[in-house]
């Protein structure tokens, strides 16, 4: 944190407002006073380190409401240029103003919207060339010369500002904390944390589409009130990623001994990805895709084995049994 937060007043200010978060379970305000203190981009990987502190049932809001790390991951974005046609956005910075170069305008239904560019986002690279020490009017002149232009794009959630030519640059994020039409727009992968720590199992079971052209690990069952519940997994989620170890084309066994291989998990998650991507997945009607029950009682419910398999099962499908057994600790 030191290094991230030079003022002791800043450092102090964070600690305090997490305490009062373990205080309040107020995550809006919390969220609220970390943008006053996380404003500028090299500060953004702060919100991955809090993670574990956010309590279960606010991980997935928490996910959608923080930006990613910068750099975390890149995204593609295909335009053609058409006679007649912008290509439908507008950027700001440059290496004279010692910032990236970051999208500050995409205009509804363009070329650029239908591909998925999004403001708040940094071009790092137009066609192979990377553009880290570009200045603004050769990157310009780098897309308008090409008909076909391939841009490498992150997402940042935050803006360059300058009020002044010669003021210091300082950062706005481009949304809201109340403004949910940019959140829809992002990704659905979500980042949560869970600490299993007490209590016997994660409390759900999973299955593997290994027939589809994208193979993944889905939820297929979340027990009420368990750990998994609270978190807000739910059945048709996909896991994407548990402890650095990629799902996407893992195999059932290699899914459970990553699951079952530490109490405290990193996971991303995809929301309800099975249902659109599998036919064959039913959400089982006897398991409630959402509880609203009581939190984790203090002694974990017993492990419930043995279970049928569901109607979403098939040869096609591999399930595990209802709760993953934990180690002890």
């Amino acid at each position: 944190v030191k290094e991230l937060i030079a003022s002791d007043a800043d450092r102090e200010q964070l600690f305090s407002s997490l305490k009062l978060y373990q205080s309040n379970q107020d995550l809006y305000q919390l969220l609220a006073d970390l943008r006053l203190l996380l404003n500028e981009p090299s500060k953004l990987e702060l919100y991955d380190y809090m993670r574990p502190l956010i309590l279960l049932q606010h991980q997935i809001e928490y996910s959608r409401k923080t930006p990613t790390a910068p750099g975390v991951k890149l995204r593609s974005v295909r335009l053609q240029r058409h006679h007649g046609e912008g290509l439908g956005f507008a950027v700001r910075g440059g290496f004279e103003h010692g910032v990236g170069i970051f999208v500050t305008d995409v205009t509804p239904g363009s070329q650029a919207d239908r591909q998925g560019l999004r403001v708040g986002d940094e071009v790092v690279r137009v066609n192979g060339f990377t553009i880290a020490e570009a200045i603004h009017d050769d990157v310009l002149n780098l897309i308008r010369s090409r008909d076909e232009i391939l841009l490498k794009v992150t997402y940042i959630g935050m803006l360059p500002v300058k009020q002044e030519t010669t003021s210091p640059v300082t950062w706005r994020y481009v949304d809201s904390l109340d403004d949910d039409s940019e959140e829809k727009r992002r990704p659905q992968d979500i980042k949560i944390f869970i600490d299993s720590t007490g209590h016997a199992s994660l409390g759900c079971s999973i299955l593997r589409d290994k027939d589809s052209n994208k193979p993944g690990i889905f939820v297929e069952k979340v027990r009420p009130r368990s750990i998994a519940d609270q978190v807000g997994l739910e059945p048709g989620d996909q896991i994407l990623e548990v402890n650095d170890t990629n799902f996407r084309r893992i195999s059932w066994e290699q899914a459970v001994l990553a699951l079952k291989s530490s109490r405290q998990l990193n996971i991303v998650i995809r929301k309800h990805a099975a249902v659109s991507r599998n036919p064959a997945f039913k959400v089982p009607s006897t398991f409630p895709a959402f509880s609203t029950s009581p939190p984790i009682p203090t002694e974990s419910p017993p492990s419930l084995t043995n279970s049928s398999k569901s109607s979403a099962s098939s040869n096609a499908l591999e399930e595990l049994d209802w709760d993953f057994n934990l180690p002890s600790t």
